[in-house]
């Protein structure tokens, strides 16, 4: 059991996501065996495609692992092992043929934004917005297991700011990195020393490259420029201003004689490094985020913010177009597109705190079950509003959830501070017992661990009992990913991500024994369940022009409480029983603010929706 600070995600999604839903930050064209495009999205996922068939391009696998966006991606031949650097602040080691995670590296303390693989030495470098560069051993990592993950690793330690851009000489002789400092260092990655820095750029540098024998340096920054630069006099040599908005991506055609760089205009100019003259290449759709060449097809592939992505023949003869972006561009139109799907937007938290409405890309409308993780309906085109308003009723349960849509996906927060606080009667039940009583967050922290058995925990056959009372009332789809985020509201460091069909494995178990929160542990394991919320109020005869109120006669309740419940409290405990051969039946009506409540409204909604005050609730009776 953990004692850090540990929020709780799962994420409700299909049981297979073959399309991207978000952006494309990465590709990578790797070689036999693997012999596919891996293309690395924001949607959290990792796919690999059989690209050379431009008429039947198909899905090979998903690799899915990652909690966040993913940034940046290699492949290895040698290992045949895929790299990947994630926003859930995680690095992991995948078997490329079988598709799932060796292992999972957690060192850095946010957003991993590059990784940079020297091929001949076989070692990588992961870089972030923790401002530390990390150097790896491949041949090291991959022995390593779940149970094996220890492993040490050399530090480039001297940014001032976040990184977000590296590249490394095949030989790892020379590493450069780019950030928010708005320069580039340089470093011998051997000794982990700082050799230099160049400085020219005026923003963000996003994109780097080095020339294979380490001779030249290509820079793209958000300032608009690409630099060229010397490495051996440590001085840019070139400027190439054909963007008017920042360059995010370059790529370099082989034989370092051509460049290509495109960023947020959604534009691609073609430069030549021997005449430093450029052409405009392309548009595409939405912004660039990366592109790979493909120098044995010569075409580019280039992933955007939008969620296809785009393969571009290159023109065998020399464009002669003008470097204006108002030209036309020298290919108008892509060869092949691997379509992407639409993601979510926007997601709004019902007032029943059990569904969400959620919008795509392209307008539509969808109705997810929160305490079931899956869609209900899709709504079609919809104005979200009317939608809302539509499906809204008067009642008031307390938020114990938050909503996320970052992936495209949506994606469930469940924090310490209010995950317990809605407590619902699940149906009308006169005997007083808190048998109908429900939590929602315990029921999904119970249904996300039903199969976990924690390690030394006590075999206590209540709590099995209670566990499979929590299964029928709450029963998530078994491919129903979660995580644990260290910090709040599921936004700080991803600790682990596992599958709910998952957490019964021996290896898993035993990570979730050492990483589970307390007041998760608690709950599931000591079955301790979380204590009502209280709310006091008044009960008195119904009067036009009531006098002010002394705490004399204060009354206590659970916040759930129906107002029916009231209306026989007044009938037992202050009118009383009728005496008398024939009794006379009465109506008894509960008001605030001499409004008429209804007898399936709770004291909550009441005092949020029509009390709308922090003083003590009041509450009037009126006998017909």
């Amino acid at each position: 059991m953990s004692k850090k600070r540990t929020s709780v995600s799962y994420v409700i999604r299909d049981v297979h996501e073959p399309v991207h839903k978000g952006g494309v930050n990465a590709l990578f064209i790797a070689e036999a065996p693997a012999d596919c495009l891996f293309t690395a999205c924001r949607d959290s996922v990792i796919r690999s495609w059989n690209y050379k068939n431009k008429a039947n391009i198909s899905l090979i696998d998903t690799y899915e692992h990652h909690n966040d966006w993913v940034n940046s991606i290699f492949y290895t031949a040698k290992h045949d092992l895929l790299f990947s650097g994630s926003s859930d602040t995680g690095v992991k080691i995948w078997d490329a043929s079988k598709g799932f995670v060796m292992s999972s590296l957690r060192t850095h303390r946010d957003y991993v934004k590059k990784l940079a693989y020297a091929a001949d030495k076989d070692i990588f470098a992961s870089g972030g917005l923790d401002r530390r560069i990390y150097i790896w051993d491949v041949c090291t990592l991959k022995c390593l297991t779940t149970n094996n993950n220890t492993v040490s690793t050399a530090i480039c330690d001297g940014h001032k700011d976040s990184i977000y851009s590296l590249s490394v000489t095949p030989d790892g002789s020379l590493l450069v990195s780019g950030g928010t400092e708005n320069f580039i260092r340089m470093w011998d990655p051997r000794a982990c020393t700082k050799t230099g820095k160049l400085k020219g750029h005026t923003e963000n540098v996003k994109a780097l490259i080095l020339s294979p024998d380490g001779t030249q340096l290509l820079s793209g920054s958000t300032d608009g420029t690409v630099r060229l630069w010397s490495i051996g006099q440590q001085r840019c040599i070139a400027t190439y201003r054909n963007h008017t908005q920042g360059v995010w991506t370059i790529a370099v055609k082989e034989g370092w004689n051509k460049f290509y760089s495109g960023g947020r205009e959604a534009t691609l100019f073609e430069s030549d490094l021997k005449t430093s003259e450029s052409s405009l290449l392309l548009k595409e759709t939405g912004s660039i985020l990366d592109v790979v060449v493909d120098n044995a097809n010569n075409s580019l592939w280039i992933g955007t913010t939008k969620t296809s992505v785009n393969k571009w023949e290159l023109p065998s003869v020399k464009s002669t177009h003008s470097i204006s972006i108002s030209e036309k561009p020298t290919v108008s139109t892509p060869a092949a597109i691997i379509k992407g799907g639409d993601g979510l937007k926007s997601a709004i938290v019902l007032s029943d705190k059990q569904h969400v409405i959620c919008t795509d890309s392209a307008g539509n409308g969808f109705l997810y079950n929160v305490l079931g993780a899956k869609l209900v309906k899709e709504l079609g085109k919809i104005d979200v509003k009317e939608e809302v308003r539509a499906r809204n009723k008067q009642e008031f349960i307390p938020n114990w959830f938050s909503a996320d849509v970052k992936t495209g996906m949506l994606t469930i927060c469940l924090d310490e501070s209010d995950c317990y606080s809605a407590w619902v009667c699940v149906k009308d039940d006169l005997d007083g017992n808190n048998d109908n009583k429900i939590n929602y967050g315990g029921l999904i922290i119970q249904a996300l661990l039903q199969n976990w058995v924690c390690t030394g925990a006590p075999n206590d056959p209540t709590e099995q009992e209670c566990r499979a009372l929590y299964s029928k009332q709450c029963a998530l789809p078994p491919h129903t990913p979660f995580a644990l985020i260290e910090g709040s509201d599921g936004c700080g460091r991803t600790l682990f991500r596992i599958r709910v069909d998952e957490t019964g494995n021996p290896n898993d178990s035993r990570i979730l024994d050492e990483l589970i929160p307390g007041w998760v542990y608690d709950l599931r394991v000591k079955n301790e369940m979380p204590k009502f919320t209280k709310i006091a109020f008044y009960i008195e005869p119904y009067a036009e022009d009531p006098p002010p109120k002394s705490r004399e006669g204060r009354l206590s309740a659970n916040d759930f409480l129906a107002i029916s419940k009231v209306i026989e409290y007044v009938g037992d405990k202050i009118l009383g029983p009728q005496e008398g051969p024939n009794p006379v039946a009465h109506e008894i009506l509960i008001f605030c603010n001499k409004q008429k409540l209804e007898p399936h409204m709770d004291l909550r909604t009441v005092k949020h929706t029509i009390w709308k005050s922090g003083s003590d609730l009041r509450l009037m009776y009126l006998v017909s």
